[in-house]
């Protein structure tokens, strides 16, 4: 049986019960859910992306709801979103209420991202936009008797220009109404989401929204603490359940002692499937006190490496990609100098606040499961086929999660609830343990870079050569679940993602060679997958050039580059910094005593462009590293939201802050050892510097995100700080204070 939209809120699953308010919030599906069913909004017959129905409606008010298969993680897009929909409709931005992420109610919106929210997320639904006030104008110039070039629109009103009496509002045209307009849609193979194609004019100036700072509509409930994330998800007959994992990556299931729960109370059942292992209870702590105390033996697991960078050098390759241009061969012949560096990343966590969650019911032949996924339909997908269902038979509602940052584009718990709810016939919640977390997460894999260059006696680089090895930075994605690998299916991952090279500089000579390697833990994309280890390399070899050229290293970068953004995104960080020309490193002790400071500058290599200059502070004695200022400078294409996008630069230069200076996977070598913020410290508040942004619009091109632009440069700049200060050149991430000592132990020696 097809289920229609108005069927699955009828017949679907029982209803959400957030206990909180619903009030003025587009992403509450449920408050939507109501109103379709009581037809006050039209109910699209299907989510077909071929159908202009399937992504917008209007009311018999004038209300504007928009559908869409993408999701907000944080970033503040269904604020921009609306922005742009009612720029083109020409309606108020409060008119606008955009439903996000539910597999009954949205097309495939492909994987929500950062940065492709901001351009392929918005594409569809500013074509849906253009096309329908084609649709509304054509009708209005038959209600009114005027042609449609004598039309003009203001907050939804249709009036003839000269005689603004004569009108007409979009609600008196459609209200309640469908469009019945068909579209042409396509969704490109790398499963980004679905692009339209249609013959209205799209709006390319004299907005009236577009470019204006719009509060955000989530941050006063979230402020209020009345936001309902996935976290407060309950639903009536709801009961809960905790995973029991492997003892170490690679282990399998020998035996389970279910005698060892029986007295603990309100234990359901012990669930195994395969090497899942998971228990449900009436109540949370039951659950969690069961899997603890649940006795289950493990075989021996994977053995893990010691030093996880000469691994990543003798591994396995998957597959090698060559690009280059030039001979670099002959360029390093003719160098009067040679440098040759290599630089390292680790292992690190995407350090979600609030641990995994998602609840799922599963019965009577069908399953709704609700969960803070960046691809909904893709883990839908993913538990139809787990669950033996046919994919009609499987909804996802999609409700925000704590930032993700990559990680929840393989939603763990969902899967893991799902194979619960089956089991006991009831709606199971699964939250991950803070530890789980840590160790079970997929992470962002360890890479490995090997730089060579050569200057001539004028300081020009006559070749640049790198070499990279790193794990795939997606073999966590969705299809891919731990619950997946557990039951025993096969994770089926062909994809190869977050490969190192790439950046703006104009060589004559120039070659990347990178080797993708066999998995060493499952993995996934975090903020800037590939780049950001790419930039912390590409970067810190610019300013070991430089020194090796006694240049600056502003104007060393800027010798070699010739595309115009990196250009402006350089000399307005050096401009608003104040970045004076001196020696590549001179000491400068500050009053504290034992404290040295120093300035760095790194300039995004890949994708938009972005600049950042860091000052820091370095204690001598301890080797801690504190960021005082960070200015930031970035070019996006056309702006949105200036004030969300002054939010974003600063939320993703702080985690990039703090991926430089602490975070790092430690393992032993039969598992992850870190289990907490103790073991695995972020930034904190007191520890987040002054940040300076500077936004370049260029209004003629498509806009773009900046969450994960902003993370690329800050290791490149805190390193290039901590040389200009100390001396000493840290090629390895994170700058932790013992690695700072150790490297000044051995410059004295």
């Amino acid at each position: 049986m097809n289920y229609s939209r108005r069927e699955f809120v009828k017949q679907g699953a029982n209803a959400l019960i957030v206990g909180l308010t619903l009030r003025n919030s587009a992403l509450q599906v449920f408050a939507v859910e109501e109103n379709v069913t009581r037809g006050v909004l039209p109910s699209p017959r299907s989510v077909s992306p071929n159908e202009l129905d399937s992504w917008l409606a209007i009311s018999s008010e004038g209300n504007v709801t928009v559908y869409t298969g993408r999701v907000d993680l944080g970033t503040g897009v269904q604020t921009s979103f609306a922005q742009v929909v009612a720029d083109e409709l020409d309606v108020p931005f409060e008119a606008v209420t955009m439903v996000m992420g539910d597999t009954a109610l949205t097309t495939d919106g492909g994987k929500s991202t950062a940065s492709s929210n901001s351009n392929r997320g918005q594409q569809p639904l500013i074509r849906a936009a253009a096309e329908a006030r084609r649709v509304l104008l054509a009708q209005a110039a038959n209600r009114l008797g005027a042609p449609v070039e004598t039309l003009s629109v203001q907050d939804g009103i249709v009036s003839v220009q000269g005689n603004p009496s004569k009108k007409i509002s979009y609600a008196e045209i459609i209200g309640n109404k469908r469009f019945n307009t068909r579209l042409k849609a396509s969704i490109p193979p790398d499963n980004r989401g679905t692009m339209l194609e249609g013959t209205a004019p799209i709006k390319t100036g004299n907005f009236k929204l577009v470019g204006k700072s719009i509060p955000r509509v989530d941050v006063p409930e979230k402020v209020a603490g009345t936001w309902p994330y996935v976290h407060n998800v309950r639903i009536p007959g709801m009961v809960h359940g905790r995973v029991v994992f492997p003892s170490a990556p690679g282990a399998t299931l020998i035996t389970i002692d279910e005698d060892s729960v029986r007295g603990v109370p309100g234990v359901i059942k012990v669930v195994r499937k395969g090497n899942f292992v998971g228990v449900v209870a009436e109540r949370e702590e039951q659950a969690i006190q069961a899997a603890r105390q649940l006795r289950v033996t493990w075989s021996e697991g994977t053995r893990l490496p010691r030093d996880k960078h000469e691994w990543l050098r003798n591994a396995k390759k998957i597959k090698t990609e060559d690009t280059s241009r030039g001979d670099v061969v002959a360029g390093l012949a003719k160098a009067v100098k040679t440098i040759r560096a290599t630089y390292k990343t680790p292992i690190q966590n995407h350090g979600m606040i609030g641990p995994s969650c998602a609840v799922a019911d599963v019965r009577d032949g069908q399953a709704t499961f609700w969960s803070g996924s960046q691809w909904i339909q893709g883990n839908r997908r993913d538990l139809a086929a787990m669950l033996g269902l046919p994919l009609e038979k499987v909804r996802g509602v999609w409700l925000e999660a704590s930032g993700s940052y990559g990680r929840l584009a393989c939603d763990d718990a969902a899967p893991q609830a799902a194979l619960l709810s089956q089991a006991v016939g009831r709606p199971v919640r699964v939250q991950w343990m803070r530890q789980d977390e840590h160790a079970w997460a997929p992470m962002s894999p360890p890479t490995l870079a090997d730089m060579q260059a050569g200057l001539d006696a004028q300081g020009k680089i006559t070749a640049f050569v790198l070499e990279g090895w790193s794990p795939s930075h997606s073999s966590g994605e969705s299809g891919n679940s731990v619950a997946w690998r557990l039951v025993g299916g096969n994770p089926g991952h062909t994809r190869l993602s977050g490969g190192l090279g790439g950046h703006a500089y104009d060589f004559e000579n120039d070659r990347t060679t990178m080797h993708y390697v066999e998995e060493l833990l499952r993995a996934i994309y975090m903020r800037g997958p590939g780049s950001y280890q790419t930039c912390f390399a590409i970067e810190t070899f610019m300013d070991e050039l430089a020194a090796a050229a006694n240049a600056d290293p502003v104007e060393f970068r800027l010798r070699h580059l010739k595309d115009p953004d990196s250009i402006a995104v350089i000399e307005a960080v050096a401009k608003n910094s104040g970045w004076q020309t001196a020696p590549p490193y001179s000491k400068k002790i500050s009053n504290r005593r034992g404290t040295a400071t120093g300035r760095g500058i790194s300039n995004a290599t890949t994708g938009r462009k972005a600049a950042v200059v860091a000052d820091v502070e370095v204690n001598l004695e301890t080797g801690k590293v504190r960021v005082t200022k960070a200015v930031i400078a970035v070019t996006c294409g056309r702006i949105i939201n200036p004030e969300g996008m002054r939010h974003q630069l600063q939320g993703g230069l702080i985690q990039g802050l703090s991926r430089s200076l602490m975070e790092e996977i430690k393992l032993d070598q039969t598992r992850v050892t870190d289990s907490d913020w103790l073991s695995y410290p972020i930034l904190r508040f007191p520890e987040i510097p002054e940040i300076e942004t500077i936004l370049i619009d260029r209004p003629d091109s498509e806009p773009d995100g900046v969450g994960e632009t902003a993370s690329i440069p800050a290791a490149a700049a805190i390193g290039n700080a901590i040389f200009d200060a100390t001396g000493v050149r840290l090629r390895e991430v994170p700058f932790t204070p013992f690695r700072l000592r150790q490297q000044q132990l051995e410059r004295q020696r």
